[in-house]
């Protein structure tokens, strides 16, 4: 990363000393403070935290341009509640630092070639990850909220071409980047406990690979031209940005190491307005990918699996919207002690409505019918200016101990936010 920023703040150097009478910088300045108590007992504070983030864009002409942003912030009720939160979680996950966009872009014509850390988005999905392969994911709190705000930059190579209206995208990564996975004690850890027999534990979760050819990423997407019709057809070679578990006992409990492994995925991808609605789908073969299993041990094995997405978004206006989706996860192989079935559903649905004044009421319900367990997100936000907004909101896990969502029921939360807006397009 070091190397990267000292040829990208040359780079900026040179172009800006050259291109400096025709330069806009827009830039974006956002702080939140949020403040929540869980609503399961005990009710005791489960987040006091506030958060900086900036996002800017330099424009040095029609062709070159630089996107430079960052994300900190501090959490302070793992501090505070040390009753409920262990050493791990108040060391590891009370602050962080987080780069965003930085990146090189060029473009003229029908190629466009973007150099640096930044998010692909790929799919047509809401509210849960599955096309949207490519950046690891922050997890820490469950991936609650805006996708894009749990999405973690990657520095890659991004290469577009528009002929035709056709656009082809071809990317390289060459250092592999992973999810940031809970610490253990925090409200969403996996739950270690379960396995380790009473024994105390232990956990190491690689983030990142060594830069390399053996470690490189590669893949692409193709986008053709139908009308009416939005089609992508994509494939990724890749490590997987979830871990797999693998576990070993000895004299001093049982210690867990998070490794990731490489896989490939094939996938179609589809979005189909019509009149007030709009269609959208996703199909994905992934190749090859580890899924964990206990047998004395936490260990993996290796299978396909097939994953279905179909959602119908009904859209009135900029007023309201709303939409259910649907999805299978099916794997190819069933396997003695597998800690997942080899087949999970969801049925999701989804709302938003523009109230008076501009407050806006948001909802989101999840329901797993393969184990009954069930997530909803629930906000109502009041814009108290142009450049400050509240919101309140709540988070519900409910379900069985054994299902994907009741298994995280504890942390079931309800919090309140102030959020401000800072922004402007500067000519120099």
């Amino acid at each position: 990363m070091t190397s990267m920023l000292k040829v990208m703040v040359s780079v900026f150097c040179f172009l800006f000393s050259s291109c400096c009478f025709s330069t806009v910088i827009e830039y974006h300045l956002e702080t939140q403070s949020r403040l929540g108590y869980h609503l399961v007992s005990p009710s005791d504070l489960s987040s006091h935290r506030h958060e900086l983030e900036s996002n800017n864009i330099i424009r040095f002409s029609n062709i070159w341009s630089l996107g430079a942003g960052l994300r900190a912030f501090v959490e302070s009720a793992y501090a505070s509640n040390s009753s409920r939160y262990p050493d791990p979680v108040r060391i590891r996950d009370s602050q962080d630092f987080i780069l965003r966009d930085l990146y090189l872009q060029y473009k003229s014509g029908p190629i466009t070639l973007r150099l640096g850390s930044q998010q692909i988005v790929w799919g047509e999905a809401f509210g849960f990850y599955y096309a949207d392969l490519v950046n690891p994911k922050d997890f820490r709190d469950f991936g609650i909220g805006p996708l894009e705000k749990n999405r973690l930059h990657t520095p890659l190579v991004n290469f577009k071409w528009n002929f035709k209206e056709h656009i082809l995208q071809l990317l390289y990564i060459p250092k592999p980047h992973f999810n940031k996975t809970p610490s253990i004690g925090s409200d969403f850890s996996f739950p270690f406990t379960q396995f380790s027999q009473g024994s105390s534990v232990t956990f190491d979760d690689e983030r990142t690979l060594p830069i390399g050819l053996n470690n490189a990423e590669y893949g692409g997407r193709f986008s053709p031209s139908f009308t009416g019709i939005d089609l992508s057809l994509l494939y990724l070679n890749y490590f997987d940005r979830a871990p797999v578990y693998l576990s070993s006992t000895g004299p001093g409990g049982m210690a867990v190491k998070g490794r990731h492994l490489r896989m490939e995925t094939f996938g179609v991808t589809l979005s189909l307005p019509v009149r007030s609605w709009v269609i959208r789908s996703e199909l994905l073969f992934n190749h090859g990918k580890h899924f964990n299993n206990f047998v004395g041990q936490l260990d993996s094995f290796r299978a396909d699996e097939i994953i279905a997405v179909l959602g119908l978004d009904y859209i009135v206006g900029d007023r309201w919207r709303m939409g259910i989706q649907i999805s299978e996860n099916y794997r190819t192989k069933s396997v003695p002690g597998a800690l997942a079935p080899p087949s999970t559903q969801s049925i999701t649905g989804h709302g938003s409505v523009t109230l008076i004044e501009d407050t806006t009421l948001d909802g989101l319900i999840a329901y797993a019918p393969h184990d009954g367990g069930s997530l909803v997100e629930l906000s109502y936000m009041i814009p108290l200016s142009k450049r400050i907004e509240l919101l309140l909101a709540v988070d519900l896990f409910n379900g069985s101990r054994s299902s994907q969502f009741g298994l995280y029921r504890p942390a079931s939360r309800g919090y309140v936010q102030i959020k401000t807006f800072l922004g402007n397009e500067v000519k120099l």
